[in-house]
């Protein structure tokens, strides 16, 4: 009886690389930017202080575009590289020795380079440089190590990393129908991978994504970030596993917007749980729960260090082709019931409120004193807020000279929002606008901008703004101001690509107010607000003095006295929004300074001028 190692043929390599990237260039970025992630963690826990600093360059080509990935951390030496490089399926990223890190597999490398196409690895190693090829010839994947030289200064120039260590990945897209996106659809998608969440979140790490010249000069360049979505947390809690010797650190947050899931945006999806093991994400997954749209509002993440357990003995608890866990496995499936048990009580009441809701929408009755009333709403908003005829030809401003379009808008996070700014010159002293946001999660592109006169009527100026979102569930207020005039706007970022770019539902070009909603999960310290971005009033059933007038539906219009507050409350939240517009928008007067005080003035006056109205539509025997 003869044995002996089991060779593989060549061509596995090949269908390993295309099982587990799928010509997928963010696939085969997520291993070789861990990679670059791993060995930042091996240096920061053997002591040593490091720059965090990880680029990827971006050289679009019609044809053999290329992708590099470079970092300043420990660097290969060649017998290093022979094992990292050179060889598949070994555990080399130090997993075996209890270290945090992410790869596990030992071919991640390799695959991304072969799944794309061919590439190089070089590195800057204890004054040596070192390079080494992964190419195909004939067919054949070929490994091929150089010889090292003494790393000088013009080297060291030619690859970025002017001292110290450093490895860079050379990939070279010559795999027919892997796509490289534009740059900005790039940038989107490389932060927002789930993978790649804690690293772009990481305050300790740079992320760098550059759009590269033929020539090697760099077109632009952004740091890449995400940050969860804005939520509140509703559990989290530390579950027992059944029959393993293993705790799941279990937190869930509800965001007030929904969320995009798995089904609608796979690898990039803002709801969902992270499957996490020692600090590094294995997995996205809302378990059961995966394509239910009330479980949409819902994310999280789910804890269990023992699955690095699990892996260092080369349990099959992920798939083979990085797909995340493996659900048949024993540990998996306690694992998932064991969270599923915490998280249905909360998406079943979710979907009791969903019911609710649906149910309010659908009553005839009240949606026809709903909308009689949100006439009459405008109505006044209208005869208050309105002082120029319109004239064919001319662009309508408010009486303070300059205004958005729109003034409410969505944005998609991690993408642009482009917002037209008109103002009248003849009230400007330059055409020269200053634009800010107040929030660091909507932030404002493009920060001054010139006026330039509108072709259909030169009195008015005219200029783009453009605004990125950066967090789901975020809102900003976009101010333009030029001296003492100023605009704004009102930007709130969504999750969904369907709920990027339209503005809001209008009744009517000049409607103010488009919906009055009932909301049992909003603070109930504040009875009633205005949702600016949607145009909707709403009211919080939960507020105790709201709660109390309540039938057994938690309906609040089926009585006398809960009509009677219905009013009153529709009465607050409109004569305080037409105030403030007013103030704002300058169509009602004001002294400079005493802002404030005129919007509680004018809301008095508001409120004392059309109470009566606004009862006559609410309060009836119906």
């Amino acid at each position: 009886m003869a044995s002996r190692k089991l060779q593989y043929a060549d061509r596995v390599a090949i269908q390993q690389a295309d099982q587990a990237i799928r010509k997928d260039i963010f696939r085969a970025l997520v291993e070789v930017i861990t990679n670059s992630n791993d060995s930042y963690l091996r240096l920061e826990q053997a002591g040593w202080a490091v720059s965090g600093e990880i680029y990827i360059d971006v050289l679009r080509k019609q044809k053999n575009s290329v992708v590099r990935v470079w970092d300043m951390a420990e660097g290969m030496n060649d017998s290093r590289m022979d094992k990292v490089v050179g060889t598949y399926g070994e555990a080399t990223s130090g997993i075996k020795e209890d270290k945090n890190v992410r790869g596990m597999w030992g071919r991640g490398l390799k695959d991304s380079i072969f799944g794309l196409g061919h590439g190089y690895v070089r590195s800057f190693k204890g004054g040596n440089f070192y390079s080494c090829s992964l190419l195909i010839k004939d067919g054949v994947p070929t490994f091929s190590l150089d010889e090292p030289v003494r790393a000088l200064a013009p080297i060291r120039q030619q690859y970025g990393i002017r001292e110290g260590n450093g490895t860079i990945i050379e990939i070279i897209i010559s795999r027919n129908d892997v796509k490289v996106p534009q740059f900005d659809n790039f940038r989107n998608y490389l932060q927002r991978h789930f993978e790649l969440r804690p690293i772009m979140s990481n305050p300790k790490r740079k992320i760098i994504l550059r759009e590269m010249a033929n020539d090697g000069s760099v077109k632009q360049a952004h740091a890449l970030s995400y940050k969860a979505p804005k939520g509140e947390k509703v559990l989290s809690e530390r579950v027992k596993v059944p029959d393993f010797p293993a705790w799941v650190k279990l937190e869930l947050h509800r965001s007030s917007i929904q969320l995009s899931t798995r089904g609608e945006e796979g690898d990039y999806a803002d709801g969902g749980l992270l499957v996490i093991s020692k600090g590094m994400v294995l997995s996205l997954t809302m378990l059961k729960y995966e394509n239910d749209p009330v479980a949409a509002y819902f994310y999280g993440s789910m804890q269990c260090d023992y699955l690095h357990e699990l892996l260092k003995n080369d349990e099959p608890v992920l798939t083979a082709t990085r797909d995340g866990i493996n659900w048949s496995h024993p540990f998996a499936k306690a694992l998932r019931l064991a969270v599923e048990s915490k998280i249905e009580p909360l998406i079943e009441k979710e979907r009791k409120h969903a019911l609710r809701q649906e149910q309010t929408k659908l009553d005839k009755q009240l949606r026809q004193k709903i909308d009689r009333a949100l006439h009459e709403l405008n109505h006044i908003a209208l005869a208050e807020l309105s002082n120029r005829k319109d004239h064919e030809g001319k662009i309508l401003l408010p009486a303070s000279g300059m205004a958005f379009s729109p003034e409410r808008a969505y944005v998609q996070t991690g993408r642009t929002l482009s917002l037209i700014l008109r103002a009248d010159l003849n009230k400007i002293k330059s055409n020269m606008v200053e634009v800010s946001s107040n929030s660091d999660e909507v932030m404002v592109i493009t920060t001054q901008v010139r006026l330039k006169p509108h072709k259909t009527d030169p009195g008015v100026g005219e200029a783009i703004i453009r605004v990125e979102g950066r967090q789901v569930g975020s809102e900003g207020i976009i101010t333009a101001q030029a001296g003492k005039i100023h605009a704004q706007a009102m930007v709130q970022v969504h999750s969904k690509k369907s709920d990027a770019l339209p503005e809001p539902p209008s009744r009517s070009k000049n409607a103010l107010f488009n919906d009055i909603r009932f909301d049992d999960r909003m603070d109930p310290r504040q009875r009633v607000y205005f949702d600016r971005v949607n145009s909707s009033i709403v009211i919080a059933t939960n507020a105790p003095s709201v709660k109390m007038y309540l039938d057994e539906n938690n309906r609040l219009d089926t009585s006398m006295t809960g009509q009677v507050l219905l009013a009153e409350l529709i009465t607050e939240a409109v004569c305080r929004e037409i105030a403030r517009e007013g103030v704002e928008k300058g169509r009602f007067l004001v002294l400079e300074g005493s802002e404030a005080d005129a919007i509680q003035n004018h809301f008095i006056r508001l409120q004392n001028r059309y109470s009566h109205l606004i009862h006559e539509h609410i309060v009836t025997m119906e």
